[in-house]
């Protein structure tokens, strides 16, 4: 509530069913903001359960938002690359920034922008310096980190109304460590689990998990690594044919190829000693916020904002040497 007066917010974003973190993350804020007693509209792709649906190309949404905006006392828009922007269509790009900043000089203050990610800038492209004037337009632009705040404004070179906000996940009571192991089908073991759980692509870094797996040999550890494609690419087929591939190599490691709901998300978080988040590319980690919910420690590269994410019960390591460091430390812990 502000001031006590219950608000109309317009939330822009994908949405459940789909099969996506940002959209998971909207439905969460939703929730809470509509428990305070705020009327919150979501306009989601048609794949999304929105009030207001529209295709998610050609900046459809901003231009839907910022025609209908003047009904809501605040917008907020969650930013995520992949939503707005598809790959190889430069037109499409420049539509998407452009309808950006016209929803951020259009509805100035009442906008807010939620940045999950933002690609590293050609500044030479129109998509990108619109982007940026877009950014620098919004009322206020939020972050998980301070670290990805700065990166932002320094690679966009640009100021923004910022903020950090905390990176909150839907998840519910964690399940017994026992309990979840029973469920999933692992059985009992001498050394540690380690989990990785997540879209199989390269930036995620899961064979640098094996890698470690197999620079520490058969210590009773096992890596249980499972997920599924978000974009069928060649090049995530590629990924995943050679983790496969690895994986047989190395004794303890295992890889499911199949989409995770919510539930069974936190089910393998709560069976695992840790969640290994090797990424090779993040800003902040909805992994991350999901494992500190349900209280398990979690193996973290120091990459984006991740370290700052990190808790005090995390290990962040800064390579793959320190990423093996980290697995046969865990496998002593689980021995004593």
């Amino acid at each position: 509530m502000q001031g006590g007066t219950a608000l109309r917010i317009l939330l822009v974003s994908s949405y459940p069913p789909r099969h996506c973190g940002v959209g998971s993350y909207a439905h969460g804020q939703a929730g809470r903001l509509r428990e305070e007693g705020h009327e919150v509209t979501v306009l989601s792709p048609p794949d999304g359960d929105g009030d207001v649906r529209v295709p998610f190309e050609n900046g459809r949404p901003f231009f839907r938002a910022a025609r209908i905006g003047g009904r809501f006392d605040r917008i907020v828009v969650q930013f995520q690359p992949s939503l707005y922007y598809p790959p190889r269509r430069p037109v499409a790009k420049v539509l998407a920034s452009l309808g950006l900043l016209w929803l951020a000089v259009e509805r100035g203050r009442r906008l807010e922008l939620v940045v999950h990610e933002a690609d590293p800038p050609k500044r030479w492209r129109p998509d990108y310096l619109l982007l940026a004037w877009g950014f620098a337009k919004a009322g206020r632009v939020s972050f998980h980190t301070r670290a990805e705040w700065r990166a932002l404004e320094r690679d966009y070179r640009i100021r923004v109304r910022g903020a950090v906000i905390e990176h909150r996940i839907e998840s519910g009571p964690r399940t017994e460590r026992d309990v979840a192991r029973q469920r999933l089908g692992i059985g009992p073991g001498d050394g540690p689990v380690f989990v990785c759980a997540g879209f199989l692509q390269p930036s995620k870094g899961f064979d640098r998990a094996v890698e470690a797996m197999a620079a520490n040999g058969s210590t009773g550890a096992r890596l249980y690594i499972v997920g599924s494609i978000r974009e069928d690419t060649a090049e995530n087929r590629d990924f995943v044919r050679a983790l496969r591939e690895r994986a047989g190599e190395v004794p303890g490691v295992t890889v499911e190829e199949r989409f995770l709901p919510g539930d069974e998300f936190d089910l393998w978080v709560s069976a695992a000693d840790w969640l290994v988040i090797p990424y090779r590319r993040s800003w902040s980690s909805g992994m991350l916020a999901r494992a500190r919910a349900l209280g398990v420690p979690a193996i973290v590269t120091a990459v984006g904002g991740l370290a700052e994410q990190a808790g005090a019960g995390d290990t962040v390591v800064k390579d793959d040497e320190g990423l093996r460091r980290a697995f046969r430390q865990a496998g002593r812990e689980a021995l004593r």
